[in-house]
This record gives structure tokens, sequence and C-alpha cells, in this order.
């Protein structure tokens, strides 16, 4: 939800940047295509949960910055919120991938479900942080890059599901370490090798 908060409040204050507004929302899209290409090549190689909190540490930081970049350098803050926009927007994606990893088979869709919902109620919060722009033009990006960066600090301590088998049900999904990142034995490799079928019926 926080991070739909700042994917959303970035997008809705492009027209309030200096500058040619119609220019700002073209720069704002065109940001996207290297986000998500960038995060399809880190899901692919990288543990999830670094890739996540670094990408959001990136945006979040980068958003602390523009508070320290004077009212004449108005291409510097412009530059600024793009890169932001580009660490929340590959967060953003990332993590739809990484909810569904995270939840067993027999709740994943219900859970990446409840988990869509809450990002688009952050998406109806949005709105607000861009109206206190109208107070501080640097307030809005403050609050948008703590948020990005308590969620990076978050994000650290859930379970890696990278190159690892996905929990069927939720007696597995108890067992699994939150931040511990266990290496495969042999015995596990066994058990992943030939699973415990579960039979259900209706």
């Amino acid at each position: 939800m926080l991070t739909s908060v700042g994917y959303f409040a970035l997008s809705l204050n492009t027209p309030n940047l200096h500058g040619d507004p119609y220019l700002n929302c073209f720069f704002s899209a065109l940001i996207e295509v290297p986000a998500y290409i960038a995060a399809w090549l880190l899901l692919r190689t990288l543990p999830r949960r670094y890739v996540i909190a670094g990408v959001l540490f990136f945006g979040g930081t980068v958003l602390l910055l523009i508070q320290l970049v004077p009212a004449d350098y108005n291409f510097l803050s412009i530059g600024l919120a793009m890169l932001g926009k580009f660490g929340i927007t590959a967060a953003f994606a990332m993590l739809y991938v990484f909810t569904a990893e995270l939840y067993p088979t027999l709740v994943r869709n219900m859970a990446v479900g409840v988990a869509s919902m809450a990002s688009r109620v952050g998406s109806i919060i949005a709105p607000y942080f861009v109206y206190l722009g109208a107070y501080n033009r640097v307030l809005p990006y403050i609050l948008m890059g703590s948020l990005t960066v308590l969620i990076g600090i978050i994000t650290l301590f859930f379970p890696e599901s990278f190159g690892r088998t996905l929990p069927e049900t939720l007696e597995q999904m108890q067992k699994v370490k939150g931040f511990r990142y266990r290496k495969k034995t042999k015995g596990s490799m066994e058990k992943e090798e030939n699973p415990k079928v579960i039979i259900t019926s209706f």
C-alpha cells in the first residue's frame, strides 16, 4: 500500500513540477520503461528482498535529496523526481512477484488479491500527499522518501523466496524462516524431488 502511495503520488505530482507539464508527463511515462526492464532483469538473477530493498532505498534517498536542491536548479529537481519514480516503479513491479511467492498455494490468489486491494487504497490516499505541496514544495517528497526508505527496511525482514520451492500449505509456510537464508542440503533436495502429495476432495 505504501509503495503504491509513492508511485501514484509521484505520477499525480508530475504536472506540478517546473517546466512544461506535457514534457514532464512524457518523461514520467518514459522512465517506467527502463524501470520495468530493470525489475525483470533483477528478479531473474538476484534475491528478491535485497533487490526490492535496494531499489526502495535508492528511490527514497533520491526523493529526500530534492529538499537540498536550490530553487534555481529546477532541472535537477525534475531529474531527481524521475530517478525516484524509477526506483519506486521497479519496486512496485517486483512486489507483485514477491507477494505471490510469499504465500502458500492454498491462499496465494486470495493473498495477492488482498494485497492488490490494499495498493488501491494507497492510490486513494496518494492525492492528499500531492495537496501537501501547496503548503511546502518539498513536503510531499520528504514524506514519500521517508516512507519508501522505511518500506525498504521492513522488506529485509521478509522470507527469501529466490531459488526456493514455494510453500504449498499453511504448515509449510509456518516453517519458513524470516531473516535467514538456508542453503539446500542433500536431505532437503531429496524432499523437494519427492514432495508429499496431498489429495483433497470436494
